[in-house]
């Protein structure tokens, strides 16, 4: 099952396009190969990002914003 939406502008956009966009953010501000990534669907499109220190944050698509957002571990 495919999910849409609409965006801010008012254009039909797919579950897929916002996780890529997702992925494409985790790329551009870490290291891929120093980190594990695994899914995190309590969150629109969530990515779990685990570093080699054991820091963990979520990164996720915010359907209120209409852009990439994350949250870092509370200790």
């Amino acid at each position: 099952m495919l999910f849409y939406w609409l965006n801010q502008e008012g254009s039909v956009v797919s579950l897929e396009e916002n996780e890529a966009k997702v992925m494409e953010w985790i790329d551009d501000h870490f290291v891929m190969n120093e980190i594990e990534i695994e899914d995190f669907p309590f969150f629109p499109c969530g990515k779990l990002v685990r570093d080699q220190q054991g820091e963990t944050m979520v990164v996720f698509w915010c359907v209120i914003y209409g852009r990439v957002d994350y949250r870092f571990q509370e200790a």
